[in-house]
């Protein structure tokens, strides 16, 4: 009872909001997601507060020897409200560094 009383841990409820963004990205086989969230958290990107993935699809439109992957990344930030251009920077870095290690591309909606 006394180590599950120092193991609990307060923190605070957040001030700011939540930002989602989904990705939809098509990747060959053989990549795993640890793959995409190690380089996601690879940036350094402190906002990021979570990387789940929320579909994997195989099949029709989807070529052979590939997969497609919807992967969500939420932001949040202590400090502040995240604006529309902070999100966009995050989202272009991110699609860079899978586009460039992964050759990862996006899937249209």
């Amino acid at each position: 009872m006394q180590a599950a009383k120092a193991a609990r841990r307060y923190a605070p409820l957040p001030r700011f909001p939540a930002v989602e963004r989904d990705f939809s990205l098509l990747l060959a086989d053989g990549i795993a997601f640890s793959e995409i969230v190690d380089s996601i958290r690879s940036l350094g990107i402190h906002e990021v507060s979570s990387i789940e993935a929320v579909d994997l699809f195989r099949g029709k439109n989807v070529p052979a020897g590939k997969y497609s992957l919807l992967v969500r990344v939420t932001f949040q930030s202590r400090e502040g409200t995240l604006t529309e251009a902070q999100i966009n920077h995050f989202t272009g870095k991110i699609i860079s560094i899978l586009e460039h290690r992964h050759s990862a591309t996006l899937r249209a909606s």
